[in-house]
């Protein structure tokens, strides 16, 4: 157990945008030194270095902890390199922090999550939905039985990511590549935002019980000459239709290539004794609840009460229990696993209890 008195030290294994995301989240937390941080390009990880005032930078993940006195491992490199940083991390005795999606694929998920029972370490994966105070208001007052039993849901996650003028911009290719390339260990968009909707199906109708999905390459990177052998094929949009173990049906979006706004988050629920509505590009702090009594305005203050990061350093103390773990990421590794192998062969899926 790490010794409250003194600061966890973290280190970040990937510069781009979710690395960055991590260092200003960690950063604002009491008893955290951010200490060091890696990215396979030296000039984003000097960059990275200089722009959050951290003393060292490397090249390798292995240099960096062989370098380092660290705690905490923060694993935001690209998904196919999620299981080899993560076992490094684990085989030296340090607690990992995973973004999301846990693996490429359902076996690298498990071999993570035998790796991570077998240390007894602390390994979170950070859902961001979790982040959104929005979504876990809403998903309170559903627990809490305000809509009665939850019969149907649709959710949706709309980015405009892969706006052509990200060519023009090197580090934005960068990122264009990785999250569209299968050779690089992506399953697209289903792996990045399908596995945030498909979590928070989970915490609003319970277990998946069949699935049917559609994904799709609609803004066509794989099509243009200069990129087609990095193999872009992964999907940049899906939709999943839904069937929960206790009867209820639900529906799942999620584009890269949505124009307006840069990202938008909605969720519609309707239950026996009434609905949920939200929708971000309507109101950002706000959802309506539709009961027998009328329709009533939740306002949520816009800065969570406990994040993901809070919780995994409390959890890494001793002192709390985590929210999203392992175990959980690798049971919706397996759903988005399902949902991909329902669209390559054009089926509806029954899954397996024992996943």
């Amino acid at each position: 157990m790490i010794d409250i008195n003194t600061n966890i030290k973290i280190a970040v294994a990937g510069c781009g945008s979710a690395g960055r995301n991590n260092i200003r989240a960690f950063s604002g937390l009491d008893d955290v030194e951010i200490v060091a941080c890696c990215d396979n390009d030296e000039k984003i990880a000097a960059f990275t270095a200089g722009q959050f005032g951290l003393a060292s930078h490397y090249t390798e993940v292995k240099d960096m902890l062989e370098a380092e006195a660290v705690d905490v491992l923060v694993v935001a490199v690209p998904d196919g390199g999620h299981l080899e940083v993560s076992l490094e991390a684990f085989a030296r005795g340090v607690h990992v922090f995973c973004e999301n999606p846990l693996a490429s694929n359902y076996a690298e998920a498990v071999e993570m999550t035998r790796a991570a029972r077998h240390s007894g370490l602390t390994a979170a994966i950070n859902f961001s939905g979790w982040n959104i105070p929005l979504l876990s208001s809403a998903v309170n007052s559903i627990k809490e039985g305000r809509l009665g039993r939850i019969r149907y849901m649709e959710a949706a996650y709309m980015q405009n990511r892969l706006d052509s003028r990200i060519l023009d911009d090197p580090y934005e290719e960068k990122r264009l590549i990785w999250r569209l390339s299968k050779a690089a260990g992506s399953a697209g968009v289903i792996g990045e935002l399908g596995s945030v909707l498909y979590d928070l199906a989970e915490r609003v109708c319970g277990e998946l019980a069949e699935v049917s999905t559609t994904i799709s390459n609609i803004a066509g990177f794989d099509e243009v000459e200069e990129y087609q052998e990095l193999d872009l094929t992964a999907g940049d949009t899906f939709i999943s239709q839904l069937g929960f173990a206790n009867g209820a049906a639900g529906l799942l979006r999620a584009s890269w290539t949505a124009g307006g706004p840069h990202e938008q988050v909605s969720l519609t629920v309707y239950g026996e004794d009434g609905a949920l509505r939200l929708d971000t590009e309507n109101a950002e702090n706000e959802y309506t609840l539709y009961t027998p009594d009328g329709p009533e305005v939740v306002s949520v203050d816009p800065a969570p009460e406990t994040t993901l990061h809070e919780n995994f350093i409390s959890a890494v103390k001793g002192e709390a229990v985590l929210l999203s773990d392992f175990d959980h990421g690798l049971k919706i590794q397996y759903y988005i696993e399902q949902s991909m192998l329902s669209s390559d062969g054009g089926l509806r899926l029954q899954l397996n209890e024992e996943y």
